[in-house]
Formats: structure tokens, C-alpha cells, sequence
């Protein structure tokens, strides 16, 4: 199957290229885009802050509707080889209704370490809160997390500016 023509790839695509560049111009308006070996590094951007690797929002399920209640944490892949939390990038962003939230990928490396159980593995999708979930035709190994929980470590939120009614940037 050919991924980069799913609707997800074209989704995270259009996230990365289009309303990533543009909210976060606030902080580096000339980000350099990854190469392809940075790609699997999990690096879409080169920028002043750092490395970034920019997730969209997801769904729970593949039925379900986007949400930004719980976050998918990636500990091994697709093919069964170390997922994004262990790539090399200095900060994950994950796009938000308002914006995007940023993190730096060791500390939430640690974090989904102290909260996730990885030995616990669930059937659904639905049951994948602190536990892992694999996917029957895959060899991932993921988890999901609440996006409250990344309060408890250092992160930055960049307010879209064209959601209304809020500042363009804070800490």
C-alpha cells in the first residue's frame, strides 16, 4: 500500500506545510524543511528553536472525529523499529484547534514512560488510555495519553491567529 496517498499522509502533509509554517512564523519565519534522511529521523522542520516534527490532529478511532482530548504517543512503528518518540527532533508539535502545542521529544519520552503501561496490551483503540495498542496488520506499538498530562512538563502553545479572541503567542 502506498501510504503518501492515504488520507492521513495528505492530511499530516497539508498540517505541516500549510498551517504549521504560517502559526509559527511568530517565532522563525524562514524554518528550513527536512530532507528525506531527516524525515526518518522524524524531523519535518529545521528551525531557530530547534528540530520539529509536527503531528496533526487525530482521531481515537479511525471512525471517530478529530480530537485534541488525547494524544497518540509512537513507540515502535509501523515496521516494529523505534517510533517517533525515540527520533531524533528537538520538540513535537501537535496541532491544536487554537494552534499548536510544543514539547521537547525527551521529556515526553519520559513522560509516556511513567504514565503508559507497555506490557498491558489492548484489543481497541478505545482502550489504549496508558496501555498499548497494536494494530492487527502492523507492528506498532502505541499508546494514548491526555494532552492535559503535558502540563506537567515544559511546553510551548502558539496561538493560531486566525482563531479569534486570544494572543498570538504565550509560554
Amino acid at each position: 500500500m502506498d501510504w503518501t496517498q492515504s488520507e492521513v499522509w495528505k492530511k499530516g502533509e497539508a498540517v505541516e506545510g500549510g498551517r504549521f509554517l504560517r502559526v509559527f512564523s511568530v517565532i522563525d519565519p524562514n524554518p528550513r524543511e527536512a530532507t528525506k534522511a531527516d524525515q526518518f529521523k522524524h524531523i519535518d522542520w529545521h528551525t531557530n528553536i530547534g528540530t520539529i516534527d509536527v503531528k496533526a490532529m487525530k482521531k481515537v478511532t479511525r471512525s471517530g472525529k478529530l480530537q485534541e482530548e488525547f494524544m497518540w504517543v509512537e513507540f515502535r512503528n509501523t515496521v516494529g523499529m523505534d517510533g517517533w518518540l525515540f527520533g531524533e527532533q528537538d520538540w513535537v508539535a501537535f496541532e491544536m484547534s487554537d494552534g499548536f502545542t510544543l514539547v521537547r521529544t525527551k521529556q515526553l519520552l519520559k513522560l509516556a514512560n511513567e504514565l503508559c503501561d507497555t506490557e498491558t496490551f489492548v484489543d481497541s483503540p478505545r482502550d489504549a488510555l496508558y496501555k498499548v495498542y497494536s494494530r492487527k496488520t502492523q507492528d506498532d506499538v502505541i499508546s494514548m495519553i491526555r494532552f492535559s498530562d503535558i502540563q506537567a512538563i515544559p511546553h510551548i502553545h502558539i496561538h493560531d491567529p486566525m482563531v479569534k479572541d486570544e494572543p498570538s503567542c504565550f509560554l
